[in-house]
């Protein structure tokens, strides 16, 4: 049900900004952009339009899977490690400038990632110790009762 409805989300997303771009006639704009402004060429800027299309809608999916079989925490933790990933790439691939806001929201993303993580693992280490301790004490009791 839950990728059910991000499908539809999706879709609907997709047939209203295609509605805005005829509107606008910004199809002619993309045509223009892809000959004149583009310095790979027409097909290359196709191929990227297409490639970034099936790429965002892999990772909507995937995050709409992720909390569907995890927690919505799962998903955001995710989503906030993505969106490091994201203005790294951009800096790294494209050579945007790394300023001061990009720079504070990559601490952030990274530190709350890094919370999160280390939160889970001190947890589960607490879990093993505590599971550790009961095996114990089942191991006496089975003992206790065998001599008696």
């Amino acid at each position: 049900m839950v990728v059910e409805m991000q499908l539809v989300m999706e879709i609907a997303a997709t047939v209203f900004a295609s509605v805005g771009m005829a509107v606008d006639h910004g199809f002619t704009d993309l045509k223009v952009e892809s000959t004149s402004v583009f310095d790979k060429g027409p097909v290359a800027y196709w191929l990227t339009i297409v490639a970034n299309l099936v790429t965002w809608q892999f990772c909507f999916m995937g995050t709409a899977a992720m909390v569907f079989l995890t927690t919505s925490l799962t998903g955001g933790i995710c989503s906030t490690a993505l969106m490091a990933i994201n203005v790294v790439g951009g800096v790294v691939v494209y050579g945007d400038e790394f300023g001061g806001v990009k720079v504070v929201s990559t601490v952030l993303c990274v530190w709350g990632f890094c919370s999160y993580l280390y939160g889970m693992y001190m947890k589960n280490k607490k879990l093993e110790k505590e599971r550790g301790e009961l095996v114990e004490m089942k191991e006496v009791v089975t003992q206790r009762l065998t001599q008696l």
